[in-house]
C-alpha cells in the first residue's frame, strides 16, 4: 500500500490516516508537502517580523539609535525571522522525527509524515497569534491560549513565565495527536512513547523559554 501525504485529512480524520500509515509500504507526495510547510512557516515568521512581534529588544533601543542604525536593525531582524521560519520547520519535521525514531522504532519517513500533520497545528497557532498580538499589543507570554497569563499572577520569575507561555492548548493538542499516531505505528510500550513525546516537548519549551529569556528570538 502507498500512503499519500494528506495534511488536512490527517487533522480531521486521524484514525483513517493512522491506519493508512501503518499499512503503507511507501510514502508518496512527501517532498511537495514538506516544501509547502516550509513556505508557510517562513511566511508566518516573516509577517510576524514585519509587524514587529518579538522585537521588544529593538524597541528599547530606539532612542539611542540613529535612523540608519534603526533601519539596519529592522532589516537584520526580518532576516532573522526568515531564518527562524526555516529553522522552526526543519527542527520540528526532521530533528524531532529522529528523536522519536530512536525511541519508537518506526520508519523515519513515516515519522516525518506524522510530524507534518502535527506541525500544521503549530503553524495554525502562530498564524492565530499574529492578529491577536497586533490587535492587543501583547507578546507570547500573554497569549490567551497559554499558561503564561496565569503564571504572571503567581510569579515574577521571568524564565518561569516564558516557560509557561510556551505551554498552550495547541501544544497539548499536538502532544495528544502525536501520541495517537505513534502508539499505533510502534510496538513499543505506550508509556515509553508517551514519556518520549512529553520529554521532547518539555525540552522544546525549556530551550524556547531560555532563548526568549536571554533575548534571542530564534524559534519562539
Amino acid at each position: 500500500m502507498i500512503y499519500q501525504v494528506q495534511l488536512l485529512k490527517g487533522l480531521f480524520h486521524p484514525a483513517l490516516i493512522r491506519y493508512q500509515l501503518k499499512q503503507a509500504e511507501s510514502v508518496k507526495g512527501f517532498l511537495p508537502k514538506v516544501i509547502f510547510l516550509f513556505i508557510i512557516s517562513i511566511l508566518l515568521f516573516a509577517v510576524s517580523g514585519l509587524f514587529g512581534i518579538g522585537s521588544e529588544t529593538i524597541s528599547k533601543e530606539v532612542e539611542a539609535l540613529s535612523a540608519a542604525e534603526l533601519e539596519s536593525k529592522k532589516q537584520l531582524f526580518i532576516l532573522g525571522r526568515l531564518f527562524a521560519g526555516i529553522l522552526f520547520a526543519a527542527l520540528f519535521l526532521f530533528l524531532s522525527a529522529m528523536f522519536f525514531w530512536l525511541a519508537a522504532d518506526i520508519s523515519y519517513i513515516k515519522l516525518v509524515s506524522v510530524q507534518m500533520i502535527v506541525l500544521c497545528i503549530g503553524l495554525f497557532e502562530k498564524a492565530l497569534l499574529i492578529p491577536i498580538s497586533v490587535a492587543m499589543d501583547i507578546n507570547k507570554d500573554a497569549s490567551p491560549f497559554a499558561l503564561g497569563v496565569i503564571g504572571q499572577h503567581f510569579t515574577s520569575n521571568g524564565y518561569l513565565i516564558h516557560f509557561l507561555g510556551e505551554i498552550s492548548i495547541f501544544q497539548v493538542l499536538m502532544i495528544a495527536l502525536q501520541y495517537y499516531f505513534i502508539t499505533n505505528l510502534s510496538n513499543k510500550n505506550k508509556y515509553l512513547i508517551l514519556g518520549t513525546v512529553v520529554v521532547f516537548y518539555l525540552l522544546v519549551w525549556l530551550v524556547s523559554a531560555f532563548l526568549t529569556y536571554i533575548n534571542i528570538s530564534v524559534i519562539v
